[in-house]
């Protein structure tokens, strides 16, 4: 009885410490639950676990006493495997033990040990069957325990979501700005706060706080009664989730950087990402304005109610696109952009630079131009508003390595408009090799390897050798390169990101220029 009380307790150590791992996968896949399970059940026992199992059927099916310790002792040799391995590759974005993920794993603990002091009321070979399951599987212990909490969570974040609600009420004449996208939201946002913010009190959702709970922290932790503007990231994932982040902010301006086939995975089809995605401009404020990138055909489609005004702009002078604003004689380099911009009403002209890099981010900072000339800035105020913009950490920012050679980081997430962009910056850039460090594109559904194959062509026009990381992964950029009849000796795959740049330190030569395209999260190593 004791040494089955001792495996008992064993397996619910082990179990428990596995859900840590646990949980912060469910974090990193936004809790979204159906996105979660399908990935966390596709590597259900790693080898190193067989000790797991084969010490469980010790301890509980042998009934001698010296396999059943040497049972106990495979069980705990089993956990310090994992403590190992969580400390040789320590992840990329910790997780953070927010009020959620601690009632998730207190209940997963609760749980834990109701089903143990279950199992010693029952016979040895069904705590054995239970050892086999519950570990291999700790990942449902998550799935329950969100399950279970879900009365808790609902009444928690509907109290969130009034006292945001209050605090909102509270500055009636606070100015609302939604800003969506398949691509270049949080770039946008960024331009956006950093041009209004010289002539208006303006607050913007951090980081990538881009949910309902992500806007109502960033509401009842930082609006106060002196706010005039409010930047609002707008993330979606399945159909209805930009209305509901509509519904409880009320934005008045409305902007749309891109629509393409990101997140496809939950959303199905692209109909949907348009869909959610107008949604935007649908349930805007009465009276409200619209910023309409008429250089991408499925914003300049979306239908406008009648009492929305509409604002169009466009990076190309086409005036076939009946742009409001648009850009001309734009000269694009290594240290940033200039172009000319045009009122298309009045004909009147500026001259504009920027540091941002890459032609994607030309659309970005139109659309901060857009929206700031409609709030009152005049046309002289844009020259020093677009010349202070700098790039955002992990978006195409650079960084110079030991005055060696120069970092192009655009790791934060690939996508095919903005991976082709910085393809093109890399090639235009000053430099001996350039390189290029990449695991793809990812969340592409059924067009993920046809996007990936084009990325591979497009790397063997402008790379002089290729780092990529995940062989399986990676597949679709080797056929690519495969076609463009890419030197085999250029090309490495690394099984990780630390592999990839240990091959970097070897090969790295002086003024080289090194690409960083897309780094994934954990849950997708291979």
């Amino acid at each position: 009885m004791l040494l089955k009380a001792l495996g008992l307790l064993m397996i619910t150590g082990l179990t428990f410490t596995k859900n840590f791992s646990d949980v912060h996968k469910f974090q990193q896949y936004g809790y979204y639950m159906n996105q979660y399970l399908p990935k966390a059940r596709q590597k259900l026992l790693k080898p190193y676990e067989i000790i797991y199992l084969l010490g469980t059927l010790m301890v509980f099916l042998t009934g001698v006493l010296p396999l059943q310790i040497l049972g106990l002792l495979l069980m705990l040799l089993n956990g310090y495997f994992y403590l190992l391995i969580v400390k040789a590759y320590p992840a990329k974005k910790k997780c953070v033990y927010t009020p959620r993920v601690k009632r998730i794993l207190t209940t997963s603990l609760i749980l834990l040990i109701l089903f143990a002091v279950g199992m010693m009321l029952l016979p040895t070979r069904i705590s054995a069957m239970y050892g086999f399951i519950i570990y291999p599987m700790s990942f449902l212990l998550i799935y329950l325990a969100n399950t279970l909490n879900k009365p808790i969570e609902a009444t928690i974040n509907n109290y969130y979501y009034k006292d945001a609600l209050r605090l909102l009420s509270e500055n009636p004449n606070l100015i609302v700005i939604g800003v969506t996208g398949s691509y270049g939201k949080t770039s946008t946002k960024n331009v956006l706060y950093s041009m209004l913010s010289k002539d208006f009190n303006v607050l913007m959702t951090p980081e990538s706080f881009n949910t309902k709970m992500g806007l109502t922290r960033t509401i009842r932790e930082h609006l106060k009664p002196t706010h005039q503007i409010l930047i609002a990231e707008m993330g979606a994932k399945e159909v209805g989730d930009i209305k509901e982040l509509c519904d409880f902010v009320k934005p008045k301006y409305g902007v749309i950087t891109s629509i393409g086939p990101q997140h496809l995975d939950t959303f199905k089809t692209f109909e949907n990402i348009v869909l959610t995605k107008g949604e935007l401009f649908k349930y805007l404020q009465p009276n409200g304005t619209a910023f309409v990138n008429v250089d991408d055909e499925n914003i300049k489609n979306i239908q406008l109610r009648d009492d929305v005004t509409s604002i169009r702009y466009s990076v190309s002078d086409s005036i076939a696109l009946s742009p409001d604003y648009y850009i001309e004689a734009t000269s694009v380099g290594a240290s940033g952009s200039s172009f000319t911009l045009v009122h298309a009403k009045t004909g009147k002209k500026i001259r504009l630079s920027t540091k941002l890099l890459g032609r994607h981010n030309l659309s970005n900072v139109l659309a901060g131009i857009a929206i700031s000339l409609s709030l009152g800035v005049t046309f002289e105020r844009l020259t020093t508003m677009t010349a202070d913009l700098m790039p955002v950490k992990h978006r195409l920012s650079t960084r110079r390595v030991n005055d060696q050679y120069t970092i192009l980081d655009d790791a934060f997430n690939s996508n095919p408009v903005g991976s082709k962009m910085a393809l093109e910056v890399l090639k235009n850039f000053e430099g001996n090799k350039k390189i290029i460090i990449t695991p793809g594109m990812i969340e592409l559904g059924n067009q993920a390897y046809d996007l990936n194959k084009s990325f591979g062509v497009a790397i063997a026009d402008a790379c002089d050798y290729v780092i990529l990381v995940g062989k399986k992964q990676t597949a679709p950029i080797q056929d690519g390169l495969a076609e463009k009849t890419y030197p085999s000796q250029r090309i490495y795959i690394a099984s990780n990101l630390k592999d990839a740049f240990n091959k970097l330190y070897e090969i790295v030569a002086l003024n080289d220029v090194v690409l960083i395209e897309n780094d994934l999260p954990d849950t997708f190593n291979e």
